[in-house]
């Protein structure tokens, strides 16, 4: 029997594509918030005995992740076989240590609830730093699908020369394989932070590439400002064909906007997050990590 597909990410191009790949069908679930910010749920395909497969996007979490926890309570209850999630973008990642007197490492925790309530999970570029594999802190079978041959793949049609830029060291994981796979040249930017909106940048050996279209490569774009330095510093150094590349498109408030008027020519996304700026598909890598769970 194929698998039953419940969408609740309202990414609906993706979730179609995603859907058609993996040969499951389209389950029907209506969800009706009411003034007070409740929700309900009325489910009406047949469950039981029956592998589902959500797909959510999680960005902005803490208003999604109840919905998404009632309606695997909801699975259970009806005898579902198994729940396998997919949630391209999976958030508190960031939080993997305890950065300051009495904060907790939020990233393992939320592991927990998630592994309490799917069988399984899907994600895409998961921000793994302090924490090097999500085996590490879930205790249910995950597959993490990467972004980086349709990255490849979009760099190859549109830029002519790119050198890539990590926007910081954490980002060299990210932007040594793309660099490797182009047969291009890389640079990591240095960064000195005086608070979340103040940020510094040099770029040690950019003047080398004076005819080369610098592609600022990260996993994940929130507040913008760190990538909008890196922009104008680009600008202020004589280049005007600058691309800013991110996998998951957070944006925050007036981020986009602070990218598109800090000297950056393109800003692209991959599709993890609906928003103006997608224009890198990762549906088949998510229907491969998919498929690597299930097989």
């Amino acid at each position: 029997m194929n698998p039953l597909f419940l969408d609740l990410s309202g990414n609906l191009n993706l979730s179609a594509k995603i859907r058609h790949r993996i040969g499951a069908d389209l389950g029907e679930l209506h969800i009706r918030s009411f003034p007070d910010g409740e929700s309900s749920m009325a489910l009406k395909s047949e469950v039981h005995g029956r592998s589902i497969v959500i797909m959510t996007d999680l960005s902005h979490p803490n208003e999604k992740v109840l919905p998404l926890f009632l309606l695997t309570r909801i699975l259970r209850e009806r005898k579902a076989q198994e729940i396998i999630l997919i949630a391209p973008y999976l958030p508190y990642m960031r939080q993997d240590a305890e950065f300051k007197l009495g904060e907790s490492k939020l990233a393992k925790h939320f592991a927990s609830l998630m592994s309490d309530h799917v069988d399984k999970l899907i994600t895409v570029e998961p921000h793994l730093h302090r924490i090097h594999d999500l085996n590490d802190i879930f205790t249910i079978p995950t597959a993490n699908a990467h972004s980086r041959q349709s990255v490849v793949e979009w760099i190859i049609k549109h830029i002519d020369n790119p050198v890539i830029i990590g926007p910081d060291m954490e980002s060299t994981q990210w932007v040594a394989p793309v660099a490797g796979e182009l047969s291009q040249p890389y640079l990591v930017a240095e960064k000195m932070r005086k608070g979340d909106k103040d940020v510094s940048i040099f770029i040690d050996g950019l003047n080398d590439y004076r005819e080369y279209t610098p592609v600022v490569i990260d996993d994940i774009i929130s507040t913008g400002f760190t990538m909008a330095g890196i922009g104008e510093h680009l600008k202020f150094e004589g280049f005007d064909n600058s691309v800013c590349i991110a996998t998951h498109a957070i944006f925050v408030e007036d981020a986009y906007l602070r990218l598109t008027q800090s000297q950056f020519a393109q800003v692209v996304t991959t599709n993890t997050i609906p928003h103006m700026s997608n224009q890198v598909d990762v549906s088949e890598e998510i229907s491969r990590a998919y498929a690597s769970l299930v097989t």
